[in-house]
């Protein structure tokens, strides 16, 4: 950094990756990144470029304009502005990944590499830039540099190129990392994190860290077969035996959100469901903690009559906790957290009481990493109280 002043780092390479990825090592072969070729000289002028968690944006040299629209076309197909713009969440995702190459603090590699194992840190250049693989790689994904306004219902591209001189790395490219100003020696480090504080780092096996994978409760039937089917053709014996077609609808809670880098709640539901040979499945996560799974289903009438009547009363014993359920979901991304009640009846499943399904604000786990507008940080409060007796206190 600066010797006075500012935290200045040198940039040194920016990358865009085709189809988004939170993390600075991409998901997969289908994320291709492209190197934009800028003028380093300009592009780290002046004060050089800054990192300044006070500054809201990022603000690049001018010089950059060009070469980053250039490389933007070819990704997106359109150009690049910091116009309004109205996109469902899933297109977001899907919105190119910059990616900042910071020259390391120093050449030799560090420790905690195993020697020249760089591709094994998440956030260094590694196979990248060969020639600096210990560089630092900073990824701003589409859901830090977008800002989303819920009034307009649009979102804006907040990475501007209008800097003169040098430029600034601003707060939302410090989202989603845990960032060391270590004024002491002169150097700042970045650390991608989950951004989630887990006070029992026992509870896991990786030392606090919240498992990567969306992880899902028991499912409960929400719509049973004999509901969702047509069974105005049902009102004889003659047609007992007739075959008709509807759909069951499962719900399940989110336990955990996941991880960026992880399974989504889809995909673990989809995998689930292939493990235990499951036909046709359609998944809907609606952000509010919970999962709908819905399957096509065949009944006669026979059976339409006969599920429908053991449905209708709980099981002999049974109790609010027979299903698990009457237990909050975790904060999805919107926000939002609900519990369902589940009834184990005669039918021997266990059925979500609809009346019974409530939903809440929160403001924790995946709220704070999905939503443009907050910035997760943790933040730690000391209170001190004199007089008090810590005895009457837990």
């Amino acid at each position: 950094v600066a010797k006075s002043g500012w935290f200045t780092c040198f940039v040194k390479n920016i990358y865009i990756r085709e189809k988004g990825g939170q993390s600075a090592k991409a998901d997969g072969r289908h994320q291709v990144t492209q190197k934009v070729i800028v003028d380093l000289y300009q592009m780290n002028s002046g004060k050089g470029v800054i990192i300044d968690s006070g500054t809201t944006d990022t603000y690049l040299h001018k010089s950059v304009a060009g070469p980053f629209d250039d490389v933007w076309r070819k990704v997106t197909g359109v150009a690049y502005s910091n116009i309004p713009l109205r996109m469902s969440k899933k297109d977001l995702l899907l919105l190119p990944t910059v990616l900042v190459q910071l020259t390391a603090y120093e050449d030799s590699p560090d420790p905690s590499t195993g020697g020249h194992n760089f591709d094994s840190v998440i956030g260094l250049a590694a196979d990248l830039d060969p020639t600096s693989p210990q560089d630092v790689l900073l990824a701003i994904p589409a859901m830090h540099y977008m800002e989303y306004s819920p009034s307009k219902g649009t979102y804006t591209p907040r990475i501007y190129f209008t800097e003169s001189q040098g430029g600034v790395i601003g707060a939302n490219a410090m989202q989603g990392h845990n960032v060391l100003f270590d004024w002491e020696n002169k150097r700042i480090g970045f650390a991608e994190s989950s951004c989630e504080y887990q006070k029992d780092a026992s509870q896991s096996a990786d030392n606090g860290a919240v498992n990567s994978d969306c992880q899902l409760g028991a499912p409960s039937l929400t719509v049973s077969c004999s509901d969702s089917a047509d069974l105005s053709g049902c009102n004889n014996n003659k047609n007992s035996n007739k075959a008709m077609k509807g759909v069951e609808v499962w719900t399940r809670i989110v336990q955990s959100p996941g991880l960026y880098h992880g399974l989504t709640c889809e995909q673990v539901s989809a995998a689930e469901n292939e493990a235990n040979g499951g036909g046709k499945m359609d998944v809907q996560c609606d952000g509010r903690g919970i999962c709908r799974e819905v399957r096509d289903c065949v009944i006669t009438c026979a059976n339409a009559v006969a599920l429908g009547s053991a449905g209708d009363e709980p099981a002999p014993g049974n109790n609010a906790g027979s299903c698990g359920g009457g237990t909050w979901s975790a904060c999805d991304y919107t926000c939002s957290q609900t519990r369902i009640n589940s009834v184990l009846m005669n039918d021997g499943k266990c059925h979500e009481e609809k009346a019974l399904e409530f939903t809440r604000p929160c403001h924790v786990q995946a709220c704070g990493r999905s939503d443009p507008c907050r910035v997760p940080f943790v933040v730690h409060a000391i209170l001190k109280l004199r007089g008090a007796v810590a005895s009457r206190w837990n």
